[in-house]
């Protein structure tokens, strides 16, 4: 089987309907691994032949789409309170896996970490590089984006956009059980926010201001006080399990 590698897009030059060429990290990644002109490999979504190699770019003629692999068919969005370094990148990692289609890091009143906007912008890239080797351990064929960290207030107005909204709680005491069949039975389950807290949980009034929005549904992971990274895996697997049809 071709090997894959994963580019971002504005690495991306095409040529025409039929050639582009690469630039970037896998560049370099390509050229590590002795591929030559005619290899076969794959980037992003295409089959493709390797036509010419130099210190900075590879051409590429595409051959065709590569078929779709590991795909949900459904939209799942995670959004994650800020963790420190190793739990955040495990919890990407493990998202990517179970099928989650977005990450989106916010940083809410208990989120211990903190960070510039330049420190932002590096840890935000290397998040990135988690999720696309994730991709390609999992075998996936679409790619999953971490996307720009958001305050909370920002959180508030992008997940009105979503079908549904789960909110794991640990006050709360509502069954996520019967949330999930009240979801199938409302047939409003393609496009899903996840939202869990960071380390310190959420702030009472943080909870009160989501649950203004509609199709909003907070729920209980069970009697257990999870840690973050348990429960957005938890919730995860969960909604994969049951509605990813």
């Amino acid at each position: 089987m071709a090997r894959r590698f994963i580019v971002n897009r504005e690495d991306i030059q095409y040529i025409d309907d039929n050639h582009m060429e690469i630039f970037g990290k896998e560049v370099k990644h390509i050229q590590v691994l002795r591929h030559n002109i005619g290899d076969h490999i794959i980037v992003n979504e295409y089959d493709c032949n390797i036509t010419n190699m130099c210190s900075h770019s590879v051409k590429l003629q595409i051959l065709k789409e590569t078929e779709p692999i590991g795909i949900p068919n459904i939209d799942v969005t995670l959004y994650i309170g800020m963790l420190k370094n190793d739990k955040m990148d495990f919890v990407v990692q493990k998202a990517v896996e179970l099928g989650v289609k977005n990450v989106i890091p916010f940083f809410s009143k208990n989120v211990v970490v903190k960070l510039d906007n330049q420190s932002r912008i590096k840890r935000m890239e290397k998040l990135q590089v988690v999720a696309n080797e994730a991709c390609k351990q999992c075998g996936r064929t679409d790619l999953v984006k971490v996307c720009e960290f958001e305050e909370f207030n920002k959180m508030l107005e992008s997940i009105k956009h979503f079908d549904s909204t789960i909110i794991a709680y640990e006050n709360d005491k509502t069954s996520l059980k019967e949330t999930i069949q009240n979801m199938k039975d409302s047939k409003i389950v393609k496009n899903i926010a996840i939202i869990i807290g960071a380390e310190g949980g959420f702030d009472k009034t943080e909870v009160e201001k989501m649950l203004e929005n509609d199709n909003i549904y907070i729920v209980s992971l069970g009697t257990r006080i999870l840690r973050a990274e348990t429960a957005a895996l938890n919730l995860l697997s969960i909604v994969m399990y049951e509605l990813d049809s």
